[in-house]
């Protein structure tokens, strides 16, 4: 059965979820989810914020995934419960909380945020998942990625091609794209300029033995379409 258009667990499109960013500056898309980092003068102002985001939280009967690092604060924000979607609900904490932090000393670096997934080549990701589901510990989710279900680890996900690269084995790293002329600055001198055919959402670049990361950034090649 459909949800309401109110409801607050229903899954935002991706045109709704591109409209929304557009006034909330901290905050990125990433693999499902709406990611910022702010940063303060010092931990206390760190530690004092995170009480605001728990308050907010509990307010919202909603919780993100929060992660303090001296004076920065990193948050990400899902559903788990629809299958790891961007909800109302995520839209309705992210706004209260980019308020609140308009209103503290906390200082957007959307470019420090970053996370991790891991891809395997193959051409039957059947034959594979249960054995990396039982490794890890971990569950399907519904895009077909394996997730930790306590959304602490990196993602597995399967590229299924017909002609899988030798090094079968490779790293997703999400940036935000105001990050990305710096990390590709940083890999210039070691690997060239890399395939940047598919820029702005991701570059791919290789080390000495072949093995691949690919620099992803939460911009499309092509915009998200109307609904």
């Amino acid at each position: 059965m459909a949800l309401e258009k109110d409801s607050p667990v229903r899954v935002l499109t991706e045109y709704e979820i591109a409209r929304a960013l557009k006034e909330l500056p901290s905050w990125r898309e990433r693999q499902g989810a709406l990611v910022c980092a702010w940063a303060f003068p010092d931990s206390r102002e760190a530690i004092d914020f995170l009480a605001i985001v728990a308050e907010a939280a509990e307010h919202q009967g909603h919780h993100p995934d929060v992660d303090w690092r001296w004076n920065t604060i990193f948050l990400s924000i899902t559903s788990h419960d629809v299958g790891g979607e961007i909800t109302l609900r995520d839209l309705a904490l992210a706004t209260l909380l980019e308020f609140a932090a308009a209103d503290s000393a906390a200082v957007a670096v959307p470019q420090r945020h970053q996370s991790v997934s891991l891809g395997i080549d193959t051409q039957d990701p059947a034959r594979l998942e249960d054995f990396w589901i039982d490794a890890m510990g971990y569950r399907k989710g519904r895009d077909g990625d394996l997730v930790d279900p306590e959304g602490r680890n990196p993602r597995i996900w399967f590229q299924e091609t017909a002609t899988p690269n030798p090094n079968r084995i490779h790293i997703d790293k999400y940036i935000s794209h105001s990050g990305l002329e710096h990390a590709q600055a940083a890999l210039m001198p070691k690997a060239g300029p890399g395939d940047r055919t598919h820029e702005p959402s991701w570059t791919i670049y290789s080390d000495a033995d072949g093995n691949r990361v690919c620099l992803c950034t939460e911009q499309r090649q092509d915009p998200p379409a109307l609904d």
